[in-house]
This record gives structure tokens, C-alpha cells and sequence, in this order.
């Protein structure tokens, strides 16, 4: 029995989806006001309980061969609660599948997690990381670079609008990922554990905000306009709202971060772990109804 903690979030519930297609008994932790529609017809176990909420999570682990988690505070509908969730949730995590011997604890991090100047949500992500390798669990440490599915808002607003607004130069580079390749990745350091017990990893191509919008004008053969927010800007709006929301924030910080870094990845990982990846093209013409043609 695996337990996939954030499992009605888009990348907990690939997860969820893609063990089951193999057979593998899933049990899926979700919150009472959770959507859990994204579940149905998988027949993954539902189980209610929350992160703030230790002994849920014991009952949750109990019988569990092994934990994944995902969750994050950051886009959850009960608002953003970094200290509680983020951080002392992923601990009570660790706490209750210690005291139910679960036999393995995968963590979903990201690449920058341990770079000095990180946000506050990668500090944190780095923060568990350690947490997790000084509690005596077996486990891995995912880090996968930014998802594809981050830039779904923008390719519907520019096929709608035929223009654009991103953050700063947009010139840095990414190795945008998949959420489906990162839940195979799950799926196969659950049956192959890896020697080093952090892995980083990231979709086949490495692509600046400015490619992306290339490849998106080629896809649909019409020339978009791309208007630059500074960055300064992004972060005083995100400041400003904090008496409302810590949420845009956090979002913001994140933002500044990869366009002042990118969040590169090399393919070590392949040679271990030979993932078919999903090309950003065959992705756009998903996302716009298009045949897909290769992956």
C-alpha cells in the first residue's frame, strides 16, 4: 500500500493515476473540503486527514509499505499556510510514518532547494530534506525542475489574447518537466530505490520563457506580442498584498528566483531511470486540443 499525501493536487493525483494503472494499492489522503472528482474511478482508498493534524496521518500511515508526498500550501483552496503545512505538516508526516515503520518516504523537493538565495517555499523544501535524511527513514528526494503545466495560464491567455505579459527579460532557462514523466519518475524510484537518495531531474529540453513563446507562435502560426514586466514590479504587487494574502507573495518570490536562475537539470537521471520524456511541443498541442503527434 502506498499513501500519497496531496494526492487531489494535479501532480498527487497523476501519481495516484499512475500507480493504480500498474495495480499498485493506493491510499489517498485528502482534506474534507477537498475536490476529490480528479480521483474517481481510480480506486485509490480515500482516507480523510490533514497535515496539521498528526494523529490523522498516523491512521493514514498505518499499514503503508510506503509514503509520497506532494502537498504544498501554496495553491491550496484553504490558503496559503507556510508554517503550519509547508513545514510543520511535512514534519508531522515524517513523525507518523516513523511510528508506523513505513518502510519508504519519497518527498517531491525541486531543483534549487539548496542554493543560498532560494525562496522561502524552496528554503523550506531544502528545510524537510534534511529533516527527512537525520529521521532514519528510507527515502528519496525528488527534485524535478519547473512543470509544464505552470505555463497553462499563459498558453490559454495567449491563444485567446495573441499576446502577453511575463516577468523580467525572460531569457533564463529551464528544464520544464512533464507532471506525467515526474509521476513515472515516482513510479519507478518506488520499484528501483536509487543509490544516492536525491535525484534531480528535468523534461528534455532546456527553454526560457521566450522559447516558449516561440514554440507556442510556431504551433499555432501567428505572431505573438510579449510585453515585459520588471521584476522590481512583481515583487512590490506581491508585497503589497500581503496584508490580504501571503499567497502572491510566496508565487512572486518564486517567480523572481527562476527568471534571475532557471532551474536547470542534466539527464544524468536517464541512465537509471530511461523515462520516455514529453517534449514541450508535443505538450502545447495537447493543451491545445491539436494531434499530438510524437511525444
Amino acid at each position: 500500500m502506498v499513501l500519497v499525501v496531496g494526492s487531489a493536487g494535479k501532480l498527487g493525483s497523476a501519481i495516484v493515476w499512475r500507480l493504480r494503472k500498474d495495480g499498485v494499492p493506493v491510499r489517498a489522503l485528502v482534506r474534507r473540503t477537498s475536490n476529490t472528482t480528479v480521483l474517481a474511478g481510480s480506486e485509490a482508498e480515500l482516507v480523510v486527514g490533514d497535515l496539521r493534524d498528526p494523529e490523522s496521518l498516523r491512521i493514514a500511515c498505518r499499514g503503508c509499505g510506503a509514503v509520497v508526498t506532494t502537498a504544498s500550501s501554496l495553491h491550496s483552496s484553504t490558503g496559503f499556510d507556510f508554517q503550519r503545512v509547508d513545514r510543520q505538516g511535512n514534519l508531522n508526516l515524517i513523525e507518523a510514518a516513523k511510528a508506523e515503520k513505513v518502510d519508504r518516504f519519497v518527498f517531491t523537493s525541486t531543483v534549487g532547494a539548496d542554493v543560498s538565495n532560494a525562496p522561502r517555499i524552496f528554503k523550506n523544501k531544502k528545510f524537510i530534506e534534511d529533516r527527512l535524511a537525520e529521521s532514519g527513514l528510507r527515502h528519496t528526494i525528488l527534485r524535478p525542475a519547473g512543470f509544464m503545466e505552470n505555463l497553462v495560464p499563459l498558453i490559454r491567455w495567449v491563444r485567446r489574447m495573441g499576446w502577453v505579459v511575463i516577468p523580467g527579460p525572460g531569457t533564463r532557462k529551464t528544464s520544464y518537466i512533464a507532471i506525467r514523466d515526474i509521476a513515472e519518475m515516482v513510479r519507478l524510484v518506488l520499484a528501483k530505490p536509487p543509490q544516492h537518495p536525491v535525484i534531480e531531474f528535468g523534461g528534455p529540453e532546456d527553454l526560457s520563457l521566450l522559447d516558449c513563446i516561440a514554440e507556442l507562435q510556431e504551433v499555432l502560426r501567428r505572431r505573438i506580442r510579449v510585453l515585459h514586466l520588471p521584476l522590481e514590479l512583481l515583487r512590490f504587487i506581491g508585497r503589497a498584498a500581503r496584508p490580504f494574502t501571503e499567497a502572491w507573495d510566496g508565487l512572486f518570490e518564486i517567480v523572481e528566483f527562476v527568471e534571475q536562475r532557471g532551474l536547470r537539470a542534466d539527464k544524468k537521471f536517464l541512465a537509471d531511470y530511461p523515462i520516455q520524456l514529453t517534449s514541450f511541443r508535443s505538450f502545447l498541442r495537447q493543451q491545445l486540443g491539436l494531434s499530438i503527434g510524437p511525444r
